[in-house]
């Protein structure tokens, strides 16, 4: 077969020999843009292939292709060009030039007509499939031409065209049957520029001019923003560990909480938002036993429902069982030193002035600020018997100005009388002997927490006979040791082998389920809330590896505002230290009215949205900026577990995947779960 050249240079050699009188030196013989780009040499290998020379001893082959006019489906899937562009050495070039309204209506019009005379023509024939698949033609049609009328759509001229590359031409017909049986499986048909080589080939190269008349295929604004290549059904993968499965792809999503080298986000903080019983608290599940198994990373829950004590058992966690009846305490007055890089600008330095004692030590080869943050953590017991004088429900109003002078004069006395407590930490220590768990231990001996019991027996000394204190007294009388509210009085207790700052454990849940819903449970979450972030989060023994802190029901609290305020610097602050905040709840409005829990989501970079109410879709949509398709996942009655997992700006529709063992611990309900066992075990048996 006889060789064409594709393009051709000049010969400035042949130019020069024309007149051998001109000097060299007045022709231009600057390489152009084509002499640096443009390949060694092509040429036409054959009906359908050519060849392209790129150095002395390699050759690359080639194939142009294109999409037909009757090679689309009916309906794409935004994911479908990946597909494409992921098959190997292919070049993929679109060509969309826009139709005007007139010109659109009358082609349509045209286009109808065609369908009516093959439609009368195949119900003479009485060809049933013909006949169906142009009426759906025609209704198509219709509405097509009824939305560009009204200006509601609009009509485009558009090309698929490609070239796909190989070393060999057995690799290049390998690699042009596996993309042929991809784009097939999706219904797309894919054609070779017969003939037509170089045209294809120039057709596919980004010189905006089209050879290949018969690529052209006319569709409309909804299915040309399938061709878009971010606009994809599948996630990027970072690692981590499997959190579901695509509802497009069909293939595991990974999530990263701390992401890695190639990807760092901006926090590690989770957002699960969804109705009852839409898959909250299994989707918690599944990411707490994946990540803590696989992944090497630590979990503290705060359980207000009970919902993650079967899994914190089975998963060898510690449960620690909070009640009026259980003799662990939580003390609010406890107070730990924190460390901080000394090259670090933590907003807790604030607290710290220059006038301050503080200690530097070094750890890992890095140098710390080590000290006691004893105004911000007067502050933080402030707000605890703020919300214990608010009572139940929050009835009453807050401290008033006298009160909280009472109390902040009780805190000075006893942090500087009786426990001569400053910013150092070596204020935190005596010399001497301590018995813990049964083991003496010798110097560095923790001194005793102030308690509520101190601040008590000090406002009754100095304010018994004083008006303005009796409502303060009296709301701090039931959290006593002796009264009805005992738990967050005395020292630091979490039970016999628990150790307080809870370096030890890799997995720890805190049920506070059998606390009085309307009162005391508020107050438990907004304590250990507080005691999670001093002795995990800020934990100078585990500064190093990686943390989350669960939050379950966060919409019940938000009406708490001490609570929503230190749940908001959580959120904030936990990425320095190498932690997350999950958190999850029933009502997203809540949440989002809230001025202070706005701070919250705005300092939470991954979302998990399941089935919704109704009324929050629109702000969903809003203040996300969700797709009407992503929101209509939202709200056709999605399945258990299936939502809209938004990474950043990125968002994949996933539902979770648990496995069958992986059921028989992330189901609480007792009753499902051995509804579940027994129809997996007919299913072994051959029952049904």
């Amino acid at each position: 077969m006889k060789k064409k050249k594709l393009f051709k240079k000049k010969n400035v050699d042949a130019a020069v020999e024309q007149n051998e009188n001109t000097p060299l030196y007045q022709y231009d013989i600057r390489p152009t843009l084509w002499d640096v780009i443009a390949p060694d040499g092509i040429t036409i290998n054959s009906e359908d292939t050519g060849i392209i020379k790129q150095t002395l001893g390699e050759r690359i082959y080639f194939r142009p292709f294109f999409i037909p006019r009757d090679g689309y489906p009916r309906k794409m899937q935004t994911n479908w060009l990946y597909s494409l562009t992921a098959s190997g050495e292919v070049d993929v070039l679109i060509d969309i030039h826009k139709v005007n309204r007139s010109d659109a209506v009358r082609a349509l019009q045209k286009q109808q007509t065609i369908f009516q005379s093959s439609l009368y023509f195949q119900l003479r024939r009485g060809n049933q499939d013909q006949i169906h698949d142009l009426r759906t033609k025609i209704a198509d049609t219709d509405l097509l031409m009824q939305e560009i009328q009204f200006n509601e759509n609009d009509m485009f001229h558009v090309a698929v065209l490609g070239l796909i590359f190989g070393k060999s031409e057995d690799q290049l017909n390998r690699l042009s049957e596996a993309i042929e049986d991809e784009l097939s499986g999706m219904f797309f048909k894919v054609s070779t520029t017969w003939s037509r080589v170089k045209k294809g080939f120039l057709s596919a190269l980004p010189f905006g001019k089209n050879h290949i008349h018969d690529s052209v295929r006319n569709l409309d604004r909804r299915a040309l923003s399938t061709f878009a290549p971010f606009i994809s059904g599948s996630g990027r993968y970072y690692g981590g560990v499997p959190i579901g499965v695509n509802k497009i792809t069909g293939q595991l999503e990974f999530i990263n909480s701390f992401g890695n080298e190639d990807y760092k986000p901006p926090n590690y903080n989770m957002g699960i938002f969804g109705i009852s019983g839409s898959g909250k608290s299994l989707a918690m599940k599944l990411k707490i036993a994946r990540e803590l198994v696989a992944a090497n990373i630590r979990a503290a829950i705060i359980d207000p429902e009970g919902e993650f004590r079967t899994l914190t058992k089975r998963l060898g966690g510690i449960n620690l069982d909070i009640s009026e009846e259980s003799n662990i305490v939580i003390n609010p007055l406890a107070i730990n030193y924190t460390d901080i890089p000394l090259d670090d600008e933590d907003e807790e330095l604030e607290w710290l002035k220059e006038s301050d004692d503080k200690e530097i030590i070094e750890k890992n080869g890095r140098k710390f600020i080590r000290f006691v943050p004893i105004r911000e953590k007067q502050n933080e017991i402030l707000d605890f018997f703020d919300i214990i004088v608010r009572g139940k429900n929050g009835e009453e109003a807050g401290l008033t100005v006298f009160e909280r002078n009472y109390l902040e004069k009780a805190l000075r006395y006893i942090f500087d009388e009786v426990l001569g407590i400053t910013s150092h930490p070596r204020s935190l220590f005596v010399d001497g002997v301590e018995e813990r768990d049964g083991v003496l231990i010798q110097s560095n001996v923790r001194k005793p927490e102030p308690t509520i019991s101190d601040v008590y027996n000090y406002l009754v000394k100095e304010y018994g006979e004083e008006p303005k204190a009796e409502r303060l007294i009296a709301a701090i009388r039931p959290f006593l040791r002796d009264g009805s509210k005992p738990i967050f009085d005395g020292q630091t207790n979490l039970g016999r082998g628990v150790t307080q700052a809870l370096h030890q454990a890799r997995l720890v849940n805190f049920n506070i389920k059998q606390m009085e819903e309307g009162f005391l449970r508020p107050i438990a979450y907004h304590v250990i809330l507080n005691y999670l972030w001093e002795h995990f989060i800020k934990n100078i023994e585990i500064a190093t590896e990686k943390k989350l802190l669960y939050a379950d029901e966060f919409w019940q609290f938000i009406d708490q505002d001490q609570t929503v305020s230190f749940f908001e610097k959580v959120a904030r602050r936990c990425r320095k230290r190498n932690a997350g905040l999950v958190y999850a709840s029933q009502d997203f409005l809540r949440i989002l009215n809230n001025e202070k829990a706005r701070g919250v989501l705005q300092n939470t970079h991954t979302f998990f949205f399941l089935e919704q109410n109704k009324i929050d879709l629109e702000q969903i949509k809003k203040n996300f900026n969700l797709t009407e398709g992503e929101i209509d996942k939202l709200f056709t009655n999605p399945e258990k577990g299936e939502g809209i997992l938004r990474v950043g700006k990125s968002s994949v529709w996933i539902r979770t995947n648990p496995s069958d063992e992986e059921m028989i611990f992330v189901e609480s309900n007792e009753a499902v779960l051995q509804d579940f066992l027994k129809r997996k075990q007919m299913q072994r048996s051959g029952g049904f």
